[in-house]
């Protein structure tokens, strides 16, 4: 049997922009049931966070998530089995009240974990662990000591591990108590990271400027082999360039229309002659980008192909806690600076 795993989806993300809920969409409907429908899969997990706001939601990406995600399922009798994560609860330290019941309870195909439950698929037994909170932190570290199941899937805070790319998140779960299963995967943070038998399988698309280059998709999991596959989202929405007219010559009329409703930064590297730049720069505008940013001050030019578009926050910050002096714990500033920029970001 092969199920197909997906996980923060964060539906109504980027303040429900309509160019952010179209590219999602096209991902689903040109590649992710089309994948489904061509290899005969019937089952859909969801490890958490489908929609991206905890205590309400936009009665548009409401209606598109229904219609074009949730009824699109249903209607092709693909049964979802879905996680809680920390974006469908409401409240923070209880997942009693959350967005999923409320909106979609009564779908004929949907199965919702509010609390660990180990559950057979085709006779292997998956321990399924929704969002971790005050109310069910005991439960749910008993179940991970005594469920039956060597395959573990959930939505997990575990310390080590990168909350999003540069930042290291040091709070949340050791990874004792994941030890002893066979292999342990999990959504919550977003971009794919493996360590010994742990895998965060990464958000389906790109979502912020820290997304770029960073390849996304799903995931098919075989229950007889055991193994994950990773299915590529091949659409993106941020894109970089670097313009070095004295490297490089530039066709001012090349069609960019695959970059309409994107992202686009230009790192300049060397600009010498004004009037091909303009046109350069012309081609995007022509091609309705979303949004185009260029980049020109740089103090270290030979650094440039290794410039991360959206600066690493969290670095700038170390480095600025490392120069001050007569701090006692640096180290503990910095945990608790990283835990509100976290915060900050989630909310």
């Amino acid at each position: 049997m092969k199920i197909a795993v997906i996980n923060d989806t964060h539906f109504g993300a980027r303040n429900d922009a309509e160019i952010f809920s179209e590219y999602f969409y096209r991902f689903i409907e040109e590649v992710f049931i089309p994948y489904l429908e061509e290899h005969d899969i019937n089952t859909v997990l969801h490890l958490g966070d489908l929609v991206d706001r905890r205590k309400y939601i936009n009665f548009k990406t409401l209606q598109r998530l229904r219609t074009r995600f949730m009824k699109a399922l249903e209607e092709r009798d693909i049964a979802l089995h879905l996680i809680l994560g920390n974006h469908d609860v409401f409240f923070k330290n209880t997942s009693e009240l959350n967005s999923i019941t409320e909106l979609f309870g009564e779908l004929s195909n949907l199965t919702i974990y509010a609390e660990p439950e180990t559950v057979s698929f085709d006779g292997l037994e998956i321990g399924l662990v929704p969002w971790i909170n005050r109310s069910n932190y005991d439960n749910s570290l008993k179940f991970l000591e005594t469920t039956t199941a060597e395959i573990l899937m959930g939505h997990f805070e575990i310390q080590g591990f990168e909350v999003y790319k540069g930042v290291r998140f040091d709070s949340g779960l050791s990874g004792v108590p994941f030890k002893r299963f066979e292999a342990v995967y999990s959504g919550h943070f977003h971009h794919k990271q493996v360590k010994g038998n742990t895998t965060y399988l990464g958000s389906p698309w790109q979502i912020t400027f820290s997304d770029l280059g960073v390849t996304k998709g799903f995931h098919v999991y075989d229950t007889e082999t055991r193994e994950m596959e990773f299915i590529e989202n091949p659409h993106k929405m941020f894109h970089k360039f670097l313009y070095d007219d004295l490297k490089n010559d530039y066709d001012t009329t090349k069609d960019r229309s695959e970059y309409q409703n994107r992202y686009v930064k230009i790192v300049v590297v060397n600009k010498t002659k004004p009037y091909i730049f303009d046109r350069f720069i012309d081609a995007f505008y022509d091609a309705a980008v979303a949004n185009l940013s260029i980049v020109e001050d740089f103090s270290d030019p030979d650094g440039i192909e290794d410039v991360n578009i959206e600066l690493d926050t969290m670095t700038l910050i170390d480095n600025e806690i490392d120069t001050m002096e007569h701090l006692e714990n640096p180290e503990k500033l910095k945990t608790l600076v990283r835990a509100l920029y976290v915060e900050a970001l989630d909310s």
